[in-house]
Formats: structure tokens, C-alpha cells, sequence
């Protein structure tokens, strides 16, 4: 009995370890379920109640976007260069979130505003005062890609951004920050009420030097021809124009249009644009590189006199034709009209522009200094412009020859170089730049368009000057040189008159006689490409020039109102073309009245203005001189800021031009 009761009470103590266990299992079991629940309900409502709060309101609210209202660039004389314009949509249903939307011209979105302001909305274009003249400055605004969205989460699929210069540039300050109005919507997409209103920031607007009145002179002066014409302020470097020919309309490029044809046809227009045999996106003034031509020899004079191996007396015989050996190098005027110059020193060698004299300087202080000068005034260099795509252009010498051209160099290469011709290349941006280190005594500053960012100020922009230690003595030389390129004897035949009228017998500065009026210049006529069947190669026209301006503030007299200048009205209403913002004259599509009367406002212009033009030879035209091409160019400039009649100038018959 007793092992019985023992079995029994052994089994027992058993059985309930067992139920213990059992229990404590099941009690870990429910703990550990009610934890991972508090984990999970931690995590949903701490962790990511943001995320499910926000997923929920995503459901149950409707965000709309206000387009913000784009910064626009403005002239030097403080005016809009670009407007905004809407584009309005008229919406099928209002209330609904996501409603079909058909485009509607500005008065019939009026009206519609005025009854029912929610059944409208609209995106904002770009329109372009003078949309062909500056359109390779501002470039022009498009519809975001999907590239566009990728790079950059802060898009929407209707903005709008920089496509091209300085619009793309200056993008982001441009662009703003968009409005918006969230709504509450049922589980149909319907809008329920309004839940609030966040108001847009504007862009920022940018300040640029450009006057577009001086560009669209000198983007009708050049005429049927193409090429590149770039105004400096000779004192700053601020670019005044930057002109490329052909171009294309900035304003067809960023403005549709209402009725469904004339969209068809802006759209073809875009399409030819883009495949122009004669690519008018091209910007020829900075992205071109051309051999100079005589336009080089400025630099070759002066490192020629900076070296010691040429003085202001050194002569050179031009008997026509200077022969080395086998090979032979002609002077131009001994080419084209079988003359010689016979002795010549440097001066009068720069006005007519003679060859052999140039060969020779190059030759004596060899190819390694020449280009050591070169880069100092900027050539194979980028200026820095606020532009892309800007190129360095090319300055050879025999180590650059015998590292890219696997050759060494030889004296012919040196000749070539003196004249600017061979492998060296320039754009039309650092030929300016180096007449306006000229113009300033030697002191070379960086080409600039923008005025009111902060790495890009105006006192900045003062720094941007650096004198690059030319002796004063032979810069003056070499600016006789060029004032004689403009006057009767020299090259620059459209300024012969001018120069006859205003040059004094006063020789002790040439600085005197240009701040007196004189015009200084210098001519060029590049060759390029391959001989043709008549034994010559194509040439461009070159033409560079620098000139004091007149007295612009004191031409009105005193009293006429002008200090109350009203500003440039902004078009109402994008279905109606651009506003005619400037006059019909004898200067072309500019009238220059109108153009003083902003000067006049302004109260202050360039002192000293650098006029450089480039004329491109073509397949009708293949040779093009600096003197008849591109010459007139700049003397119809020139006109327009004197206030000169424009005519047409022909060479005197006694006077042969390069």
C-alpha cells in the first residue's frame, strides 16, 4: 500500500511539473505574441505613421501646382530682354481631379474666369523681345524630358526649364518655387473642398550687359551673310552683342501656339530649325574656331617688339614674293594686284597689312614667344563666358606640333604663324577680347554678360581686369599702326572719310586721337580648307575695330522728358504675336531715336566700344576679304551709335584692301 500511495503521489508531482512546463510555454507563447503585436503596432504607428498618414491623405487629398512665375533677363538698360506669357487650358470638368483640358486663347479664358475661375488653368511660355538677334545669348525655355526628370525629383511634368544659354545657365535661379492648392477629394476623384492655398516664390531675374538694340543693328548688318559679330565694352569686357548668323527664333522655339494649324506649323518650323544644313543652334562666336588671319598680326607686332627682335625701325624689303629654298610665301598684295611695298617698318606694315614684314618679325623672334604673347592676350584659352559650349581654339608652337602631329616644325610653319594662319585658331570672342586689352592701355579683362550674381558682380567684374605688362611705348605703336589701318593708305577703306575728318597733326598719342574720335582697326582675310581648281583656298572675313563713343548723354537738350522713360510694356495675351517693341529706320529694324532715349535715361554708356566681326565664306561667296565684307559691317555700327546716315562705301580706286 505504501509504494502504491508512493507510485501515485510520485506520479502526480510528475504530472503537474508537466502542466507547469505546459503553462509556462504557453504563457512565454501569448508574451511573445502580444510583444511582436506592441512591436508591430510601435512600428506602424510610430516607425511609419508618417508614411501610412501620408499614404492616407495621398487618398484623400489632391495636391494642384501653380506654375511660378520665371525670372527674366534684362538689357543694359534695365528692361525685360523676355516675358512670361500664360498659356490657358479650359477644363472639361473642374471638379474632377485629373479632367481632359482643351487650349483656349487668353479672352476666352477671361471670360470664362469670371464665371467659373476653377474650369481654367495654365502653364507659362516664354516670349523674346528680339527673339533672332539674342537668341544665342538667352537661348530659349521647353517642356521637361524624361532625362530632365530623372536628374532633377523637383520637376513636374508640365515645367518648363532652360533649354539653352544663359536660360539654361541660370536655370535654377530663374525657375522659382511653384504655388500650390490641396483639395479634399472622395474615392471618385471628385474635389470636395479646398484645404489650403501656398502661394509661389517668383524666379530670381538676372541683370545682363546686353543692349538689344545695338545687336539687332549688327545682326541686320551683316545681312544674308553668316558669321559672328561681338560688341565689348573696351573699359569692362561687359559683351554689349554676341551675335550668330543664321539664327533661329527664341520665341518659336519656347511659345505654342492656340489654333491647331498654326501649332503644325511652329512645329515644322522647330523641325527645320533643327535640321538647317547651315546649324543655326551654332553659336559662331564662341564655339567657332577659325584661323585669324591678319587680325593676328596685332599680336605678332608686339611680341615682335616685346622680345627685341624687331624695333619701330626695323625695315623689310617687299619685293612681292620672299623665297626660302624651294618653297616660296607671298604677301597679298603682291597676289591679288601684283604690288610691292618695297622697304616697310612695322607701323606702316600693320596698315597695309603686309605679309613679309610679318613673316620675318615671326622668324626672327621665333615660334616659342609669339606663342607665349598669344596666350597671354587669351588665345587658347576659354575666356569664361557665361555661355556653353565655348572652345579654347588652338596656339601651336613645336612642342604642341610634335605632340599632336607626330612632325617637328619648320621655318614655314613659323611664317604662317606670324600672319595667323596655319594650325592656329581663334574664336571670334577672344579676337574682341584682344582688341579690348588694346583699347585699355594693355590691361586685358574677361568677356561678361551678367552683371547681378554673385560671383558674376560688378565689382567682380572690375577684377576680372589684368594688365599683362606690354611695354606702353609698344602698345603705342602698334595703335598708330591700327589708326593708320582705318585712314587713307591703310586697309580699313568704310573708315577712310571718317578717320580723313577727325585725325589731327598731333602725333603724341594715338589714345588722344581715338578718345578725339579716330576709329583704330585692323583688317583680315584667313584662308582655310583645300586648294581649288584655280589654285586658291577659301578665305573668312575678319574685321576688328575700337572707337571712343560720342557724347551720347548731352545729344538731347536738356528738359525733354527723358528722365521719365515709361518701361518696356509686357505683351498682353499669348495668342497675339510679340509687341513690336521697336521701329522701322534707316539703321534697319531699329530706330536709333528710340535707343537714345534709353541711353538718355540711363544717364551713362561705354566710353570705348570694340566692334569685331566675322564674315564666313560659303559655297556662292567663297572668298571673303575683311576690308569689303566685313568692314561695312562695322562701319553700319558704327553709324547707328554716331548718328551717321548709313551708306554704302566702295574702295577708292587708288586704295587696294586686303
Amino acid at each position: 500500500m505504501r509504494r502504491f500511495m508512493r507510485h501515485r503521489l510520485e506520479s502526480g508531482h510528475k504530472k503537474t511539473a508537466r502542466s507547469t512546463a505546459a503553462l509556462s510555454i504557453l504563457v512565454a507563447l501569448s508574451c511573445s505574441l502580444f510583444l511582436l503585436l506592441a512591436m508591430r503596432m510601435a512600428d506602424l504607428q510610430l516607425l511609419q505613421g508618417a508614411a501610412f498618414r501620408a499614404q492616407a491623405n495621398a487618398n484623400r487629398l489632391f495636391t494642384h501646382s501653380i506654375p511660378a512665375e520665371r525670372g527674366v533677363f534684362t538689357d543694359v538698360f534695365g528692361d525685360p530682354l523676355v516675358f512670361n506669357v500664360r498659356r490657358y487650358y479650359s477644363l472639361e470638368d473642374s471638379g474632377q481631379v485629373y479632367s481632359p483640358r482643351t487650349r483656349i486663347t487668353r479672352v476666352d479664358a477671361l471670360v470664362r474666369m469670371a464665371s467659373d475661375a476653377a474650369s481654367v488653368t495654365y502653364e507659362i511660355e516664354r516670349q523674346y523681345r528680339f527673339p533672332e538677334s539674342t537668341a544665342h545669348v538667352l537661348g530659349y525655355t521647353g517642356q521637361v524630358s524624361a532625362k530632365d526628370l530623372a536628374e532633377d525629383r523637383s520637376l513636374g511634368f508640365t515645367d518648363s526649364i532652360g533649354k539653352m544659354g544663359l536660360e539654361a545657365l541660370f536655370n535654377d535661379t530663374l525657375r522659382g518655387q511653384s504655388g500650390r492648392r490641396q483639395y479634399e477629394i472622395n474615392a471618385l476623384g471628385k474635389l470636395q473642398r479646398l484645404v489650403s492655398t501656398e502661394p509661389g516664390k517668383p524666379g530670381q531675374s538676372v541683370e545682363t550687359t546686353i543692349d538689344p538694340y545695338l545687336s539687332q543693328v549688327a545682326y541686320d548688318a551683316l545681312g544674308e551673310n553668316q558669321g559672328a559679330v561681338v560688341i565689348l565694352d573696351g573699359d569692362t569686357g561687359g559683351v554689349l552683342s554676341l551675335v550668330s548668323k543664321p539664327s533661329f527664333n527664341a520665341t518659336v522655339m519656347s511659345s505654342t501656339q492656340v489654333e491647331e494649324a498654326a501649332e503644325r506649323s511652329r512645329r515644322q518650323q522647330v523641325a527645320d530649325y533643327i535640321s538647317h544644313p547651315q546649324k543655326l543652334f551654332f553659336n559662331r562666336a564662341i564655339s567657332g574656331a577659325y584661323p585669324p588671319g591678319s587680325v593676328f598680326k596685332i599680336v605678332t607686332a608686339l611680341a615682335g617688339l616685346e622680345s627685341e627682335a624687331i624695333t619701330a625701325t626695323t625695315t623689310v624689303r617687299d619685293e612681292g614674293v620672299l623665297e626660302v629654298g624651294e618653297y616660296s610665301y607671298a604677301n597679298w598684295y603682291y597676289t591679288q594686284y601684283g604690288r610691292v611695298e618695297g622697304d616697310i617698318a612695322l607701323q606702316h606694315a600693320l596698315a597695309r597689312s603686309n605679309d613679309i614684314y610679318f613673316y620675318k618679325a615671326a622668324e626672327w623672334m621665333g615660334p616659342v614667344k609669339l606663342a607665349e604673347l598669344a596666350r597671354m592676350f587669351g588665345f587658347g584659352a576659354k575666356t569664361g563666358i557665361e555661355l556653353t559650349p565655348e572652345v579654347a581654339g588652338t596656339v601651336p608652337d613645336p612642342a604642341w606640333k610634335e605632340r599632336v602631329i607626330g612632325e617637328r616644325w619648320f621655318l614655314g610653319n613659323t611664317y604662317h604663324f606670324g600672319i595667323g594662319q596655319g594650325n592656329l585658331l581663334v574664336t571670334p570672342l577672344q579676337v574682341a577680347q584682344m582688341t579690348q586689352a588694346m583699347a585699355k592701355h594693355g590691361t586685358l579683362c574677361s568677356p561678361h554678360l551678367v552683371n547681378n550674381q554673385e560671383s558674376k558682380s560688378v565689382a567682380a567684374m572690375t577684377l576680372d581686369c589684368a594688365e599683362l605688362g606690354i611695354s606702353q611705348e609698344h602698345l603705342e605703336l602698334v595703335m598708330w599702326g591700327m589708326l593708320d589701318a582705318c585712314s587713307p593708305g591703310g586697309t580699313g577703306f568704310p573708315f577712310f572719310e571718317h578717320n580723313r575728318e577727325v585725325r589731327s597733326a598731333d602725333q603724341s598719342s594715338p589714345y588722344r586721337e581715338i578718345d578725339a574720335g579716330a576709329v583704330a582697326c585692323k583688317t583680315g582675310t584667313a584662308e582655310f580648307g583645300a586648294v581649288d581648281a584655280e589654285g586658291y583656298k577659301s578665305t573668312h572675313a575678319w574685321f576688328t575695330s575700337l572707337f571712343t563713343t560720342p557724347d551720347l548723354i548731352d545729344e538731347h537738350a536738356e528738359g525733354d522728358g527723358l528722365d521719365d522713360q515709361e518701361p518696356v510694356p509686357v505683351p498682353e495675351g499669348d495668342e497675339a504675336q510679340l509687341l513690336e517693341l521697336v521701329g522701322s529706320s534707316e539703321y534697319g529694324s531699329v530706330d536709333r531715336s528710340e535707343w537714345l532715349e534709353k541711353v538718355q535715361a540711363r544717364g551713362s554708356y561705354p566710353k570705348k566700344l570694340v566692334i569685331m566681326v566675322l564674315v564666313e565664306s560659303n559655297e556662292a561667296s567663297p572668298y571673303k576679304e575683311g576690308s569689303s565684307d566685313g568692314g561695312p559691317v562695322a562701319k553700319r555700327i558704327f553709324d547707328f551709335v554716331y548718328g551717321n546716315e548709313p551708306i554704302q562705301v566702295e574702295p577708292p580706286p587708288e586704295v587696294l584692301a586686303e
